[in-house]
């Protein structure tokens, strides 16, 4: 099997974007404990959208409880609540017709989320931004799952839990957008256009010093749009695309292209070493942990 599997996939269906044909995002999504008002989306799709005037403001960056704080790094977020395993986020004004397309997109929900599962209380830390290269601004991009992996346990940290990226991201307000129940591109580095050019996957990445009200409710900055970042699934994937191969690989956030950029849904079907310029990386860690990763550092 290629390594880029679905690279030529990928640059043949951006280019359909161009003609008027609905985009098709790379791989395949899973809305996992999301449940809809109406037919849910299961990923991304490009097509220009304008800022809604009135849109929900961003949070301010919260204060986390003492105690926690104290058990992350400076560079890592403290988050600590009640995560909702299933969640019902009702759609009031899609930019696509859900019934035709299963990538539409949302641009404003009914206030607010119901928690439909259980509440279960998380408590971990989480990278302040998207991890860049020592010396760099930008976030690193045509990273593997393995990669990422790599990256954050040279660090003394790990990648991601699936629910842990969403909590992060969503808070127990159960936010479909870390910043509202509103979609909002000029907030975060997404609904960008002019995506291919003849190398292949425009880059459209911005540094971490720009969109700084790009937040969710814990302060964690930039976790929709930008750049796709790694997680370790919740549960097993058995990707039909990979003769059914079993895959603990998902990708969180959506990058830079007009797509969904929600808290909740969670792309499959890429394996552990797919990479490609808008795969990146965040990292989390046990609050226990602090002691092996000042050890790294020093």
């Amino acid at each position: 099997m290629s390594r880029h599997p679905f690279r030529k996939r990928t640059l043949a269906v951006l280019a359909l974007s161009f003609v008027g044909v609905s985009y098709l995002a790379v791989g395949k999504t899973k809305t996992d404990g999301a449940a809809s008002g109406a037919t849910a989306p299961a990923e991304d799709t490009p097509a220009a959208v304008a800022p809604e005037p009135g849109a929900v403001e961003a949070p301010a960056t919260p204060a986390a409880p003492k105690a926690v704080e104290a058990a992350c790094p400076p560079d890592m977020v403290a988050v600590d609540g009640m995560y909702c395993t299933a969640v019902k986020q009702e759609c009031i004004e899609w930019i696509e017709d859900p019934a035709t397309n299963q990538y539409a997109r949302c641009a404003r929900y009914k206030e607010a989320s119901t928690c439909v599962g259980e509440r279960v209380h998380m408590r971990f830390c989480i990278d302040r931004e998207e991890y860049s290269a020592k010396g760099e601004s930008l976030p690193a991009g045509d990273q593997s799952w393995t990669d990422a992996k790599k990256t954050c346990e040279a660090q003394g940290k790990r990648l991601c839990q699936e629910k842990e990226w969403t909590f992060a991201c969503e808070g127990e307000e159960m936010r479909p957008y870390p910043y509202g129940m509103t979609r909002d591109p000029s907030l975060c580095n997404f609904e960008k256009d002019n995506l291919i050019e003849k190398k292949g996957l425009r880059d459209q990445r911005v540094s971490r010093d720009e969109n700084p009200m790009c937040l969710s409710p814990f302060g964690v900055h930039n976790m929709v749009g930008n750049i796709d970042e790694w997680v370790v699934l919740d549960k097993p994937h058995y990707s039909q695309l990979n003769g059914n191969r079993k895959m603990m690989s998902g990708l969180k956030g959506g990058w830079w292209g007009p797509l969904r950029n929600r808290c909740r849904p969670t792309t499959v079907d890429h394996d552990e070493v797919f990479h490609e310029l808008q795969t990146g990386v965040r990292c989390c860690a046990d609050t226990a942990s602090t002691d092996k990763r000042q050890a790294l550092a020093d």
